[in-house]
């Protein structure tokens, strides 16, 4: 399998119900744990990694979609991509 289509296969996941449904049991347990009036420790650390993870998964969503956006596919060799096929347009020309 291409890496491409690993990558798309990810982001489908990523919205899948089972997943939306996680993170939905996940926020309710967030609000639960916001909304006590005195946390032991443990509760704020869950509400602390939880936030930074769901932060994580969007950051980690955005970046495989420009991934996947953009052009992967080399044509010719890393030079001629770097000077955007200059070379070859040369010698078309002449």
């Amino acid at each position: 399998m291409s890496r491409l289509n690993t990558v798309v296969n990810f982001l489908n996941e990523l919205n899948s119900e089972s997943l939306k449904s996680a993170l939905g049991s996940l926020s309710i347990l967030i609000n639960e744990l916001e909304d006590k009036n005195d946390p032991e420790h443990i509760e704020i650390e869950i509400v602390n990694v939880s936030y930074q993870f769901i932060e994580k998964l969007n950051l980690l969503e955005a970046a495989l979609r420009k991934y996947k956006a953009t052009d992967h596919v080399l044509m010719g060799t890393k030079l001629n991509d770097l000077y955007g096929g200059s070379s070859l347009r040369l010698l078309d020309d002449q």
